[in-house]
């Protein structure tokens, strides 16, 4: 039922509008009526009403001023003017405030009938469109993260314009303005880090996965996380610093392979071109992941032991053979063969990327950054370094710092 409000100054007016027509027959119950516009204004806001009539001319507050408090507070309802005065300043002023209709005393029934079912036809409009935004709304908060995925798939796919891209940004509040850093991680479920073996469903794997990694990085910000179509999951962090990354990626490989006891893949970059280079970095990611999951069981466990051991500086194949469970004979050949690499080839990749990386650190000395990949020696160290960057680790300093 429509809630109707009646203020005017005169008490004759006010029962002759109460009585005017079979408001009830109308579906509209009248809620108040008042003699002053301040006291009418209090009442408005507290009854709510649909449709209010309003004259001009009240003590203490006039009806103009009563119309603008209003419309600051109460947009879905209908105003009708009904005032004796036919002046065109106050229908200039009331069609300004917006109001449904403007009305002369002595009412004419059969006129007023009109104005209030036109009014119903109003009200009923606005009803819908305000359900409607309501569905939209609910609709928005309830798909929002498959709308910011699909957004993000098509971003990440190169299908999006920079335009499109700051504008959904800036939408889902993904406030990542200049360098970014991705990685990309997918989970191994034949792989067990614990002593359960347990059979994880794919979806369930990839959502706990997920979550894990939200639970992680949630202190990490601006940032975001989400899974791609082929149940990979992406993280994405403002800022460029590799070595924060990869201390990172560390923690929640830990984490990851702690709780849900299956071996965690994770390949990282930092993203150059912002936000251009998103794709190509996108790709890059995944096709390492996908290399990753071709190697064998024994070779995805022996890089872990190496990328975790490297620091040792007395390391040997025989070391990780025994980590891994296999002869050193036996591991040497899926090495070579899946890899392409030797084991010392391969612990020397892993050693030569970490110094890299500590180079970016001026306070760290190049003998402290050879001590803290496995190396005594600062000499075997350079020739290294040289054979893996193809200059010696000065001149690469020299060229970082540049």
């Amino acid at each position: 039922m429509w809630k109707l409000f009646i203020a005017d100054d005169e008490p004759k007016i006010r029962r002759g509008l109460a009585k005017a027509l079979p408001w009830r027959e109308l579906d509209i119950e009248i809620v108040g009526e008042a003699e002053d516009g301040k006291q009418a204004l209090d009442m408005i806001k507290e009854l709510q009403p649909d449709i209010i009539f309003v004259d001009i001319n009240m003590p203490f507050m006039n009806g103009l001023d009563m119309i603008e408090r209003i419309n600051e507070s109460l947009r879905q309802c209908v105003v009708i003017v009904i005032s004796g005065h036919d002046e065109f300043s106050y229908a200039q002023q009331a069609v300004k405030l917006k109001v449904f209709d403007y009305m002369l005393k002595p009412v004419v029934k059969n006129k007023l009938e009109e104005v209030v079912a036109r009014a119903i036809k109003s009200l009923e409009a606005i009803k819908q469109d305000a359900e409607r935004d309501k569905w939209v709304d609910r609709q928005l908060k309830n798909n929002s993260v498959m709308i910011r995925d699909n957004f993000l798939m098509k971003w990440f796919d190169g299908l999006l314009d920079e335009e499109d891209i700051w504008t959904n940004l800036e939408f889902f509040q993904l406030p990542l303005k200049s360098s970014v850093s991705m990685l990309a991680i997918k989970m191994m479920p034949s792989l067990d880090t614990g002593s359960s073996h347990r059979l994880w469903d794919r979806d369930l794997l990839e959502f706990a996965t997920q979550n894990v990694t939200e639970d992680v990085v949630r202190s990490e910000v601006p940032s975001f996380v989400f899974r791609d179509m082929k149940g990979h999951i992406v993280f994405v962090v403002e800022g460029g610093d590799e070595v924060e990354l990869e201390e990172l990626g560390a923690q929640i490989r830990h984490k990851l392979e702690t709780i849900l006891e299956k071996t965690a893949m994770i390949e990282l970059c930092v993203v150059h071109d912002y936000p251009h280079g998103i794709p190509a970095s996108y790709r890059r990611l995944v096709s390492g992941l996908k290399v990753k999951g071709s190697l064998s069981p024994i070779v995805v466990l022996a890089k872990k032991f190496i990328d975790r051991e490297f620091h040792r500086s007395e390391l040997s194949l025989g070391d990780v053979a025994d980590g891994v469970q296999v002869s050193p004979t036996y591991l040497s050949k899926q090495l070579k063969r899946e890899l392409g690499l030797s084991f010392i080839d391969y612990l020397t990749e892993v050693r030569i990327k970490k110094a890299t990386l500590l180079m970016n650190d001026p306070t760290i000395k190049v003998y402290e950054i050879a001590e803290s990949v496995g190396y005594r020696s600062q000499h075997y160290f350079s020739n290294a370094f040289k054979k893996i960057t193809g200059v010696p680790p000065l001149v690469y300093r020299k060229g970082q710092r540049s």
